[in-house]
């Protein structure tokens, strides 16, 4: 076989092939509409996280564990020793366990194909569900001002459309001196190849990685507004990666874990 055509088959595989198979799955997410998106978002982030809350699951007890201590800002709760949480995209809900037993949860989530899933999780945790409100976090209308002792969200920011107006939805529903407990990956530093491939891969494709932002800076905007919160505690990290191979988690290894406080 000439050298030309080797190289042209080298070519299509690595380059030609992988360009097709986005556009097939764009125009198919285009011509069934947004259903059949969110069906795909529940069975692959419920796939995923499997793996990923496996490894992970030590580091975010540790995160969560501070919530245990934290006091209700509603004096009957806080005598029972429970809270109001508030969870913004809760998923399949892997989070439950890290919660305090018995406390009272409300979830926003905006993918009605989770909802099965969050259920079949419920059944196996001590946490158990008030309100499950089908919205999108930048717009929790059904949730009262101040009514919150603790909100959380993981893995969530990157694809909320407006990351601003979503955290002012959190400080409103937070009581005075609740707790914002966030878990999300971060744009890598400038000048490193990932801060390219993160930057060149959310201009060309969020759409098919579901509207995630690799790009966001999140720990810098949770920070940035000091009419937010009164405190913020947070510190970046890179996520431990297996090594069995290339992994799409590598794409978000850098991530930011913090608390909040109105």
């Amino acid at each position: 076989m000439a050298t030309s055509d080797v190289m042209f088959q080298g070519v299509f595989y690595y380059c030609l092939v992988p360009i097709l198979i986005q556009f097939f799955i764009f125009t198919l997410l285009n011509k069934y509409g947004t259903s059949m998106k969110e069906r795909l978002i529940s069975v692959f982030w419920n796939h995923a996280m499997i793996k990923y809350h496996a490894a992970l699951r030590d580091m975010k007890k540790v995160h969560f564990n501070s919530m245990k201590y934290h006091k209700s800002a509603d004096l009957y709760l806080r005598n029972k020793g429970l809270l109001r949480i508030l969870e913004i995209g809760a998923g399949s809900g892997a989070n439950f366990e890290f919660f305090p037993p018995n406390s009272k949860l409300i979830v926003v989530e905006p993918n009605a194909f989770f909802e099965p899933l969050f259920y079949e999780r419920q059944k196996k945790s001590l946490t158990k569900v008030d309100k499950f409100l089908l919205t999108c976090a930048e717009d929790m209308k059904e949730v009262e001002d101040n009514s919150m002792d603790v909100v959380v969200s993981t893995l969530v920011l990157c694809s909320v459309r407006d990351l601003k107006q979503t955290l002012k939805e959190v400080h409103r529903v937070l009581a005075k001196g609740g707790k914002f407990y966030y878990w999300e990956h971060v744009h890598d530093a400038p000048g490193t190849w990932l801060h390219f491939v993160q930057n060149l891969l959310t201009y060309t494709v969020s759409d098919l990685i579901f509207g995630c932002h690799l790009n966001r800076n999140i720990d810098d905007v949770v920070a940035e507004d000091v009419n937010l919160f009164s405190h913020v505690d947070q510190k970046r990290f890179d996520i431990p990666l297996s090594k069995d191979g290339w992994s799409a988690w590598k794409l978000v290894r850098v991530h930011v874990m913090g608390v909040a406080t109105k």
